[in-house]
């Protein structure tokens, strides 16, 4: 069988020589594949974020079926957000949480803490992006109400219960950015002059210790 390749060689070698451009660049391009998998940045492959699969109302037992995990850019996961859906498993919210956005550490209850404790309400309050690193679940507030009329003003007291991106759908990475709304708890009895001065933007925010 030796004798008969022999004759053979000769065109095999000039064969491999008129194609070794090729093979060269078909070895890089298979080592490229290999390599570059590790190369890439997190930001750019990836990281796991556990998201409400259904609409989440305040003090839900988070159960593994009402939750699932999306894939989004490193660089856009949120602050206390979770990536494994079994993490949260039992934990309780303490802030409604919609379908599709992500279910952070400030949305959840604090051992023994009440999902709304009595005599208070629970309303949404858009918050300047520059107060953003000084809040938290649990912050103090003051709600500043105006009155466009006479130019008197009005303090509310309250308390952060959890931050979220204000979007046109609540979904993670979609709609349109439209700032962030604080979750706060007011004093019942002062709610609807909360939600009066909501509806004309005449409320501002103030951090207290």
């Amino acid at each position: 069988m030796l004798t008969r390749l022999l004759p053979h060689l000769p065109t095999w070698r000039r064969a491999l020589r008129r194609r070794r451009r090729t093979l060269a660049v078909l070895v890089v391009a298979a080592a490229a594949v290999l390599l570059v998998p590790s190369l890439v940045p997190g930001s750019v492959t990836g990281t796991e974020v556990v998201v409400a699969a259904e609409d989440l109302p305040t003090g839900t037992a988070l159960e593994a079926e009402q939750m699932r995990t999306v894939e989004v850019a490193s660089s856009l996961v949120p602050s206390g957000a979770s990536t494994a859906v079994e993490d949260l498993v039992g934990e309780r919210l303490a802030a409604p949480v919609a379908a599709d956005g992500p279910i952070l550490s400030g949305d959840l209850l604090a051992t023994g803490e009440d999902s709304l404790p009595e005599g208070t309400a629970l309303l949404a309050v858009p918050v300047p992006e520059v107060l953003l690193p000084h809040l938290r679940s649990g912050t103090r507030i003051e709600l500043l109400m105006s009155d466009p009329v006479d130019g008197s003003a009005t303090r509310i007291p309250a308390e952060i219960r959890s931050l979220s991106p204000a979007t046109g759908t609540g979904a993670l990475g979609t709609g349109t950015d439209a700032g962030v709304q604080a979750l706060v708890l007011v004093d019942r009895q002062r709610s609807g002059e909360v939600a009066h001065a909501l509806g004309t933007s005449n409320v501002a925010v103030s951090v207290i210790r």
